[in-house]
């Protein structure tokens, strides 16, 4: 039994109490320091609401001489487990929007959580109604913050809003589903380094809370368990050795701030409980996957517990969603705190390697304190304004830019600083802290195609009963070949396209250059999935699968 000073008995109270309330909360835009510049006394607005077809509310703001050349805004909200409700928030910079001009719009989505599985039909069946009552707007603004930054992207790639001509995400989980990855990774660190400690155990390891669900296990519950293992909730000097040491070697390995293992932890346990279950996302099946993971550390890469992901699951979650960077012409202005705890800056760093540099401008915000989307109302006005400028045909703002215009914007006393967006910043490597699930590592019989993701491994069998191998001479990213019997003599081309724009697949091509028997298997690595290609004996077979994987 672990005993408890009245001291840190009031404190694991408090904790669990306060995370009880804010673990499951909607995950918006702080405004740190009063609202931005509003909109005038005089400005008439008319307010509707209602539901769509899918299920979700929305709530407009028009002005009362909108018309369809004014524009229409459009702004996505953060992640909640809370039920969705009528009258959803249009967003913090509403006033200004509407100041300017804009219609305002915003959806509830028919979803909680990992809302994406729904958002497009969401947002479209939104716009249409608007559409019908007050006319088709001449363009369209997106902006969204935390899950509602990727919503924003997604919405860019795969919805028909009309003429989107710019968005803004805001500390934006842009990495998409690679995100949970970082939380399997942290909730099965967690099991690793509490295992055996009485009263640090959470039930449901990889796949969140036990199914059906363990009413005695909540947000109190949790904060319990964290108090005890690793002291959350006390100052370090008040935790004993084994509890800072537990917590050392878990952020050391997960490489999130220490004030951020309570709401991180929440996410990785309840978050992931409805990811795996809800019947409109994974109805049950394991999405999530580390079996393969190298977390650079010996002992936890022996001794973490490992699950392998179902390929159709692993498949449904990063279709949604993950973004592929198509944006047409789309002008994207993205800002971030560089020490979020929750939407780690490494999000930008992935969507960066995506999105053409010419459509992607983004402002890193240096804070002190870690925190999550923790913006002054003159960072956002800066990025908004900034965002209008290029939609209207000023170069596309740089780092320097952003800043230079929070501070105008600060400086003439329309919106509160301070303005922190370094132009000098840089970007982290994204798998220091979302590591990589199952790469390919190339050697002489695996070949590795499209940055690594693809692996292509090939056996053969002559006329003889002579078995191997296929070796690889590598090509191009795209293209490769094997050689079985000299390197002077290939006998296998093969590549890999990515058709998705078409097929929504990547295409498989290969072209046979022998009648010996082979067999081809693709991976692909991050969904899982593989494909296995035969050449009879005595053929030669040259296959374009556009089906592919």
């Amino acid at each position: 039994m672990v005993r408890l000073s009245p001291r840190r008995r009031a404190a694991r109270r408090s904790f669990g109490a306060a995370l009880t309330g804010a673990i499951l909360l909607a995950l918006a835009v702080v405004v740190t320091a009063g609202p931005a510049f509003a909109a005038p006394s005089d400005t008439k607005v008319m307010t509707a609401s209602g539901q769509t077809a899918n299920g979700s509310f929305y709530q407009f703001m028009v002005p009362d001489d909108w018309q369809p050349a004014d524009g229409l805004v459009i702004w996505n909200h953060g992640y909640s487990l809370d039920p969705i409700g009528p009258d959803p928030d249009l967003g913090p910079l509403v006033d200004v929007q509407l100041a300017q001009g804009y219609a305002v719009a915003a959806s509830s989505y028919s979803q909680i959580g990992w809302a994406v599985f729904n958002t497009v039909t969401d947002l479209e069946e939104m716009v249409r109604i608007f559409e019908q009552d007050y006319g088709v707007p001449e363009r369209v603004l997106i902006y969204g913050a935390s899950l509602g930054g990727l919503v924003t992207v997604q919405a860019i790639e795969q919805a028909d809003l009309g003429n989107v001509v710019g968005a803004m995400p805001i500390c934006g989980a842009l990495a998409g589903s690679r995100i949970w990855d970082a939380g399997i990774d942290l909730r099965l660190l967690y099991d690793l380094v509490c295992d055996g400690v009485p009263g640090g155990e959470i039930p449901g390891g990889a796949t969140g809370l036990p199914f059906p669900p363990d009413p005695t296990f909540d947000g109190t519950a949790l904060g319990e368990a964290l108090f005890v293992c690793l002291g959350i909730g006390l100052e370090p000097a008040d935790r004993s050795a084994a509890q800072q040491g537990r917590l050392d070697e878990l952020l050391a390995v997960a490489g999130i701030p220490e004030n951020f293992v309570d709401t991180d932890m929440g996410f990785a346990t309840f978050g992931t409980f409805d990811l795996i279950f809800s019947p409109d996302k994974l109805a049950g099946a394991q999405g999530l996957d580390n079996f393969n993971t190298d977390y650079g550390v010996l002992d936890v890469n022996v001794e973490i517990p490992r699950v392998m992901a179902d390929p159709a699951a692993r498949e449904r979650l990063l279709d949604n969603y993950t973004p592929s960077g198509k944006v047409g012409d789309v002008k994207i202005v993205s800002l971030h705190t560089d020490k979020d705890g929750l939407v780690l800056l490494e999000n930008e760093t992935d969507y960066a390697s995506k999105v053409p540099a010419g459509n992607f401008s983004l402002g890193i915000v240096v804070e002190d304190v870690p925190s999550h989307c923790e913006f002054t109302p003159a960072e956002l006005a800066g990025g908004w304004e900034s965002l209008r400028g290029w939609v209207a045909g000023a170069p596309q703002p740089s780092p320097a830019v952003l800043q230079s215009t929070c501070e105008e914007i600060e400086g003439t006393g329309l919106a509160a600083g301070p303005c922190r967006i370094d132009p000098n910043a840089t970007l982290p490597d994204v798998a220091t802290r979302i590591r990589p699930r199952d790469t390919c590592f190339q050697d002489a019989n695996t070949l590795c195609l499209r940055d690594d993701r693809f692996r292509v491994q090939v056996s053969w069998e002559d006329f003889e009963g002579n078995t191997g191998p296929g070796i690889v001479t590598p090509q191009t990213n795209d293209t490769g070949s094997f050689w079985f019997f000299s390197p002077e003599n290939l006998e296998l081309m093969v590549k890999v396209l990515d058709g998705r724009q078409l097929t929504e697949s990547f295409w498989v091509f290969y072209g046979s250059l022998t009648n010996v028997e082979f067999e081809m298997t693709v991976t692909d690595t991050v969904t899982l999935r593989s494909k296995t290609y035969e050449n009879p004996l005595g053929s030669f077979a040259s296959v374009g699968d556009t089906e592919g994987l």
